[in-house]
Parts: C-alpha cells; sequence; structure tokens
C-alpha cells in the first residue's frame, strides 16, 4: 500500500459497497463529501487497495463481509490498512472499532437499540455489543445524528457527555422532485396495480418500525379513502426471525387488505426515489430512529410526511411534516386528514422540501472535519506532554 504524501484520515469503507444500508449511505455521503471539499481522507475497504477519489471506488465492487470476518477486520486489519497509508485519525463510521489503535480513534454511533429495545439483543449481538461497548468507550470522539441518539449514549454507553457530537446526516442530492422520472413511475405504476393515490413506507420491517399498527391504521382509514388507494410498503425483511420481524400476511389477510397493500421487494435506488416521488403521503410510524433518513428523504422529494413524535424524528421532521402519538387511533385519523386534504398536503409538501434543503452532505462532512481538528489537536497536546 502507498502511505499519503500528507498527514490524512483514514475511513473505514467496509459498509461502501451497500448503500441501501444506513451505515452505507452514511459512508458514501460523507466520503464523497470530504473529497470534494479537498480533504485529505483516504477510504479502506478490505482486500482493496486504499482509494482516494470515488470515481475510483465505484470501479471495484466487494461483497458484505461474514461474521467473523467483520470482527477480524474491525479489530486488526483497518488498523493495519489505516498504518500502512500513514494515517493519523481512523474514523469508523457505525458502532463499532479497534479496542487497540496506535492514533486515535472516531466512532459514529447512530444509535443504541440492542442496548435499549430487547428484541435486538440476541446471544450473537450480546458477543459483539461486548466488543462495541468498549471500543466507543476507549474512542477518542464519538460523533451521532441526534440529540435523540447522544441523550443514549450518554446514558447507556456511559460516555462523557463532552466526547459525543451531534452531527445530522443529509439526504443526497438526487432525492429531489425534479429529479423523478416519469416513465419509471410509470412502469411502477402498471407493474404493482398502483392506479390510485398511494401511501408509502420504505426503511425496514423489523418490529420497531410499526408496520403492523400502520396496517391497523390503514384499515380504519380505508373507508374514508378512495377506493383504489394503496399502501406501498418497500423492501422485504432481512432475517426470518419473526420476533424481530413480525410477519404482515397474517394481519394483511385479517384485516381483509390483500387487494390493497403492495410489498415491492428489493427495490433500486433509483425505484425508491419515484415510489416518493409518485406517492400522496409518506407514513413512517417507527418508535425508535437515530435520525430517521427515509422521511427525509421523502420531504427532499416533495412528499408530505406522518411521522411517530418519538426518538429523533421530531428533529428531523420539525414543522414540516405531522408528528403523531404513535397508535392506531392517531394514525388513522391523519392519514384521513391528509388524504382528504390536498391543500394542506401541497402546504405540508412546500415545507418540507425547504427543511430537507438544509441537511446537505456538504455541512456534515465541514462538521465532522472540526471533530478530527479537535481531537488530533488533543491527541498531539497529550503526546507532546508525555
Amino acid at each position: 500500500m502507498m502511505a499519503c504524501s500528507a498527514p490524512c484520515i483514514a475511513l473505514d469503507g467496509a459498509f461502501y459497497d451497500q448503500p441501501l444500508t444506513g451505515s452505507g449511505q452514511y459512508t458514501r455521503g460523507l466520503w464523497h463529501a470530504l473529497c470534494m471539499q479537498a480533504r485529505p481522507v483516504v477510504l479502506l475497504r478490505p482486500d482493496s487497495e486504499p482509494v482516494r477519489m470515488p470515481d475510483v471506488a465505484q470501479q471495484t465492487h466487494q461483497e458484505p463481509l461474514g461474521k467473523v470476518a467483520k470482527v477480524q477486520w474491525e479489530q486488526r486489519g483497518i488498523v493495519h490498512a489505516a498504518r500502512q497509508v500513514g494515517a493519523q485519525l481512523l474514523h469508523v463510521p457505525y458502532f463499532a472499532g479497534p479496542l487497540r489503535a496506535p492514533f486515535p480513534v472516531v466512532l459514529t454511533v447512530h444509535d443504541v437499540i440492542p442496548l435499549v429495545l430487547p428484541e435486538y439483543r440476541t446471544f450473537a449481538m450480546r458477543l459483539y455489543l461486548f466488543l462495541a461497548v468498549r471500543a466507543a468507550r476507549r474512542a477518542a470522539a464519538i460523533i451521532t445524528d441526534s440529540d435523540a441518539s447522544y441523550r443514549d449514549i450518554v446514558r447507556y454507553l456511559r460516555i462523557p457527555a463532552e466526547r459525543v457530537h451531534v452531527i445530522p446526516l443529509a439526504v443526497d442530492a438526487s432525492y429531489h422532485a425534479s429529479a423523478c422520472d416519469a416513465a419509471l413511475i410509470e412502469d411502477l405504476r402498471q407493474r404493482f396495480g398502483l392506479h390510485g393515490p398511494v401511501i408509502f413506507n420504505v426503511g425496514g420491517f423489523d418490529v420497531r418500525k410499526n408496520l403492523l399498527m400502520l396496517l391497523e391504521a390503514f384499515a380504519c382509514a380505508l373507508p374514508a379513502l378512495d377506493p383504489r388507494t394503496r399502501l406501498v410498503i418497500g423492501g422485504k425483511p432481512h432475517s426470518a426471525n419473526s420476533q424481530r420481524y413480525p410477519p404482515l400476511e397474517p394481519t394483511i389477510q385479517r384485516l381483509g387488505l390483500v387487494n390493497h397493500v403492495v410489498i415491492t421487494g428489493p427495490l433500486r435506488e433509483e425505484e425508491k426515489r419515484a415510489l416518493y416521488c409518485m406517492s400522496d403521503l409518506y407514513v413512517y410510524p417507527s418508535i425508535y430512529e437515530g435520525f430517521g433518513l427515509s422521511p427525509l428523504e421523502a420531504m427532499a422529494c416533495g412528499t408530505p410526511v406522518i411521522v411517530a413524535n418519538r426518538t429523533s424524528l421530531p428533529e428531523v421532521v420539525g414543522d414540516a411534516g405531522v408528528l403523531v402519538e404513535p397508535t392506531t387511533e392517531a394514525f388513522a385519523r391523519e392519514i384521513v386528514r391528509l388524504m382528504q386534504n390536498t391543500s394542506l398536503r401541497r402546504q405540508l409538501a412546500e415545507r418540507a422540501r425547504r427543511r430537507a434543503a438544509a441537511f446537505t452532505w456538504e455541512r456534515t462532512a465541514q462538521q465532522t472535519w472540526q471533530v478530527y481538528e479537535r481531537v488530533l489537536a488533543a491527541w498531539q497536546k497529550g503526546h507532546r506532554g508525555t
């Protein structure tokens, strides 16, 4: 490996080739913005040469690491790779990291869901958390996405508040109403039988996403809606674990929604973007989010949103959407109110676009670089004093 010709930051790119994951989106968005600002940040991926420009990184693709290989990379591989390029600081952009490193380590902890919600504490996850929690406590600094996550990190990880920095995520510039492909929208309408109003949800099938309640709320609202209205749920469950990923089909059948609910299966990025653009309403009743990127994407596309008034979602949506207690009755009531009021949806859509425009990767990168500078200054001062 060729070392940096100037002092540089190493960014762990293990998730770079998984752009549909939250960590993958964050890694890509942050690194691309840092590169646009001419920051000396090198992307390091397992079994690959270090990369300094996004166009080079996109020429190769890596499959996700297995569980054992992932831990090996996090504890040894990334440290070795960072040393080889002469890095002064390592940034791991997700909740993991080496227990020992010869340079300061910055971690991004998007959330601490496994520590808060018992459904996520499997035996394997507990073993992984043993390492992740200790790595976080030893990190020079923690970056997180929201005030809600900041509070949970301080509480559950017992990390001093001054070492935790809140830097919001951003929405990719490709997410805006005028970027949507009319031909693709028509293809999706034909493919999924969407010949009337569309209510959309995407972002995961795990239990905290509260999709069973969403189905109940949609069933309650449906008699007051255009009978052609469809609830579209994007994606598919990541696991057959029914405790963490409760199946939707029994509830769909029980509520008589077979002809009114569409589960798309895996979506390409451009398909997800088109579904945001064509939807009349985006509904997101998740009870725990470290940030809530999908509502922000919907807002950027000019789609009015209804979200649960929980954790970080109020920080993201602000007054540009509708905040609702996560109950069947409350969500059903707001779905009916917005779907019956075209003028209100237009007002919310305009506010949503303006608010989403404030969340940029340029700002995220600038604030992240400031954290790097503070950490390096403290590290150098500490070593001069030893």
